[in-house]
C-alpha cells in the first residue's frame, strides 16, 4: 500500500468530524467482530468429528417451516440501548470517540452475532449465518464509505 495513501487517510481522519471518526470506529469494529466470530465458529466446527454429517443431520432435523420467530422485549431494550450509546458516542467532541466507538462496535457485533439466540430460533447457530454475513457486509460497506470520505478530507483539506 502506498505510503501517501495511508498518510492522506490518517490526515483526513484527524481533520474529520467527531461523528465521522466515531462511525468509522463503530462500523469497522462491528464488521471485524462478526467476521472473526464466524471464522472462529467455522474453524471449531470443522475440527469436530464428521462435521459434514453433523451439518446434514442438523439441517434435516431443522427443516424450514418448523421455526417460529419470537422476539423478547429485552431485544427491543438492547436495541434502544445501542441507539442511545451510539448517539452518545457520535455526539462526543473531546477526541475520545475512538476509545469508546471500538469497544462499543465490538459489543454490538458480539450481540448481533447472537441475534438468533435472542429471538429463540429453533436452530440459532446455523440458520443465522446469512444474517450475520449481511450485517458484517453492510457495516463493512459503511466503514468503507466513511474511510473514503475521510481520505478525501485528507486529500483536499479545507
Amino acid at each position: 500500500m502506498p505510503q501517501g495513501l495511508i498518510k492522506t487517510t490518517v490526515g483526513g481522519y484527524r481533520r474529520g468530524s467527531s461523528p465521522e471518526r466515531a462511525g468509522l470506529g463503530m462500523l469497522t469494529s462491528f464488521a471485524v467482530t462478526i467476521g472473526v466470530a464466524r471464522a472462529i465458529n467455522y474453524v471449531r466446527e470443522r475440527r469436530r468429528h464428521a462435521p459434514r454429517l453433523r451439518s446434514w443431520a442438523r439441517r434435516a432435523y431443522h427443516l424450514p417451516g418448523r421455526e417460529q420467530l419470537r422476539v423478547h422485549h429485552f431485544v427491543r431494550g438492547v436495541g434502544l440501548a445501542f441507539l442511545a450509546g451510539a448517539g452518545a458516542i457520535i455526539k462526543r467532541e473531546d477526541n475520545l470517540e475512538l476509545s469508546f466507538s471500538i469497544p462499543f462496535g465490538i459489543g454490538v457485533g458480539l450481540t448481533f452475532d447472537e441475534i438468533a439466540v435472542m429471538t429463540e430460533l429453533d436452530n440459532p447457530y446455523w440458520e443465522s449465518e446469512k444474517l450475520a454475513t449481511a450485517q458484517a457486509a453492510t457495516a463493512a460497506l459503511g466503514a468503507l464509505a466513511l474511510a473514503i470520505r475521510l481520505h478525501r478530507h485528507g486529500a483536499h483539506p479545507s
